[in-house]
């Protein structure tokens, strides 16, 4: 097993892929993310995940080991439906999920540090999209993701040119949340998950599916919007926090 999970707190999973040296997103990595984001997002008790990888790197892409056999058998449109199918149990995951990202963070590995809500860069980060060097692009979903993060002209620039950008400059394309010194990084993880797990849980997730469907849909997003508005008003939350307000004291939620 690649990817182990554990219960840091009330209401905090901490999910860890450990795949020495360079934690690389091999076939068998990438099923056991998409089943571990699966059954946590059937998880009530969850109501925050913390994602990090052991060891210096972050992640270092695909096993460049599995390209030949890919290539022989014609399985590309394979791996891109399976990669895809990792980063949209990440993406969808209705709880909020924060990663901690250090160290080399590159092709696969940046592709699946933008599938994550909140991104908590140490300032040791090197991020790029190095695929084109091996005569490929991205295909897990991050070329998407990122996008709708940093723009097309800037996703564009980075994959076309395989270039790899510090942490700082992440953050200042929004592909960082925050970045922070690598001793502050998973206590800094851990204090915005105490911040969230704190608030009613059904209208954090409901902001999360607010923002997903919108930018999904513009279109349609009236509609979806109004039900999910709809929906945090027949919460036992929202009557205890209107509740907690009128008697000047601070809400107990219930998380339902």
């Amino acid at each position: 097993m690649f990817v182990k999970t554990e219960t840091v707190a009330d209401g905090i999973t901490k999910v860890t892929l450990a795949n020495p040296q360079l934690n690389l997103l091999s076939n068998q990595v990438k099923k056991e993310l998409k089943d571990t984001f699966s059954l946590i997002a059937q998880d009530s008790s969850v109501r925050v995940v913390v994602f990090e990888t052991e060891g210096p790197h972050f992640c270092c892409g695909a096993d460049l080991k599995e390209f030949p056999a890919r290539i022989e058998t014609k399985a590309a449109r394979i791996v891109w439906d399976e990669g895809h199918a990792m980063l949209q149990s990440i993406l969808h995951t209705p709880q909020p999920t924060i990663a901690c990202i250090q160290g080399k963070t590159l092709g696969g590995g940046a592709e699946l540090a933008a599938a994550f809500d909140f991104r908590i860069f140490s300032d040791n980060v090197q991020i790029g999209f190095p695929e084109v060097f091996r005569g490929v692009f991205p295909g897990n979903g991050g070329l998407e993701r990122t996008i709708d993060i940093a723009g097309a002209g800037k996703a564009m620039q980075l994959m076309m040119t395989g270039s790899v950008i510090s942490a700082a400059e992440a953050k200042r394309i929004g592909m960082a949340s925050e970045v922070v010194p690598p001793a502050r990084l998973y206590s800094t993880a851990l204090e915005l998950a105490a911040e969230l797990t704190s608030l009613p849980a059904a209208a954090v997730q409901a902001v999360k599916q607010a923002v997903i469907q919108y930018g999904l849909s513009k279109h349609d997003f009236n509609r979806i919007g109004r039900e999910l508005f709809y929906q945090v008003h027949e919460t036992e939350d929202v009557r205890e926090g209107v509740q907690a307000f009128m008697d000047k004291r601070k809400p107990v939620y219930k998380h339902r």
